[in-house]
């Protein structure tokens, strides 16, 4: 079923490989159309996810997790549209993996604001934490890059 998907697939992209460069004036203009498209939704993902790697290093997390959510989104459905089921059951890995630690920013959060009533510094408990926490969101904007470098190979 998945090398049929693939020919299906491959089939496509020849046909608009060959009416970009030898079909009528119409179908040239569909297949620069189609072409732009992909290239607009692949450009798209790349630098939303490195603008918020950005942002993860600025400390703005709970931004930097909403859209890595986003992007999750628009890889579920190119994985859906071409029944790729192992990049679907590794989105749902990483999407657990980001809520997960959507979790646990909120409690740093909460404990931050708490502490912050306290006006003394904060604690290297908390300090230690919020360390871990940005190792594993590096780690999962890491495995997330891998993921569409490997949809973008299938």
């Amino acid at each position: 079923m998945r090398s049929l998907i693939k020919l299906g697939l491959i089939l496509v992209v020849a046909i608009l490989g060959y009416n970009y460069f030898f079909g009528d004036p119409q179908e040239k203009a569909q297949s620069k159309e189609i072409f732009k498209k992909v290239g607009e939704l692949g450009k798209a993902s790349w630098s939303l996810l490195k603008s918020e790697k950005a942002k993860l290093d600025d400390g703005k997390y709970d931004t930097a997790i909403d859209k890595i959510g986003n992007v999750y989104d628009d890889l579920r459905s190119r994985a859906r549209s071409s029944n790729d089921r192992e990049s679907l059951q590794r989105l749902s890995e990483l999407e657990q993996e980001r809520l997960d630690l959507e979790q646990r920013i909120a409690e740093i959060d909460a404990e931050k604001d708490r502490q912050a009533g306290s006006k003394r510094p904060l604690t290297t408990t908390l300090v230690a934490d919020e360390k871990e926490l940005k190792i594993d969101l590096r780690r999962l904007l890491s495995d997330t890059e891998t993921l569409m470098r490997q949809m973008e190979k299938e």
